[in-house]
């Protein structure tokens, strides 16, 4: 994975910034993802895309994440710091097309979720998380049989709840990098609970803010120098910072 330039980077957020998250994590996916396919990178398993965007992460600010959360018992702010290789899971997810699994008299084939199916239960009008389930469930099936004989795939509400848990066990392992939890405590009321770590949000996040400082930067060094754009991009950020250093002490 290669990270994009400061210049390339600025020109993702411009095209990103109005998306859908969904949409940005595929343009921040391409940006680092030379000669691969749109529609190919749209069909990874959620696991592997946010492997991916954890690694650009790592190659733009480096392994430590560092945020803001509260507890949602007392609502105390909490500061979290993690290194990134706390947050990679060991397994990829398996090489076939669709995985299998048995509840009763049921079997199922069904495939992981990938970004397409993200937003497209994104887009959809408002519902709840048991039927944001159900539209997950119903994009990935791919066979139900009963019995040894095949079944309508119409709607997943009509499966056994028994069915549906095994398939979601199932994913959860297939794919652990798509679920990633953190353990967290608060030192104020001691509650402890999990919670999930969105990489997607969180990347976009830092781009937005170091793209409106870098933007101001540039303002500063332009009407300073009168240098283009393009080329105070260029320039490392230890350099820049030195010239606005100077600018500051009106040498």
């Amino acid at each position: 994975m290669q990270a994009p330039t400061a210049s390339e980077l600025l020109t993702v957020w411009e095209c990103a910034r109005a998306q859908p998250v969904e949409t940005q994590s595929l343009i921040l996916l391409a940006a680092a993802s030379t000669g691969a396919h749109s529609q190919d990178l749209a069909k990874l398993s959620v696991g592997l895309r946010d492997a991916r965007l954890l690694a650009l992460r790592e190659s733009l600010f480096g392994p430590r994440l560092a945020g803001l959360t509260h507890c949602p018992k007392c609502g105390q702010q909490l500061e979290l710091s993690i290194d990134a290789a706390n947050l990679r899971t060991d397994a990829d997810p398996p090489a076939v097309e669709a995985l299998t699994v048995s509840s009763g008299s049921y079997m199922a084939r069904f495939r992981l979720p990938n970004s397409e199916d993200l937003a497209a239960i994104a887009g959809a009008p408002e519902k709840d998380e048991a039927t944001s389930v159900h539209m997950l469930l119903s994009r990935c099936l791919v066979e139900v049989r009963r019995n040894g004989r095949r079944k309508s795939l119409d709607s997943s509400r009509s499966l056994p709840q028994s069915l549906i848990d095994a398939i979601a066990a199932e994913m959860e392992r297939a794919d652990p990098q798509a679920n990633v939890q953190l353990s967290l405590h608060c030192a104020d009321c001691r509650h402890q609970w999990l919670s999930t770590v969105d990489i997607v949000s969180f990347l976009w996040s830092e781009i937005d803010n170091w793209a409106r400082r870098i933007l101001g930067e540039v303002c500063v060094l332009a009407s300073a120098f009168g240098w283009r754009e393009a080329d105070i991009l260029a320039m490392s950020a230890q350099r820049r910072q030195l010239y606005l250093q100077m600018i500051g002490e009106g040498i």
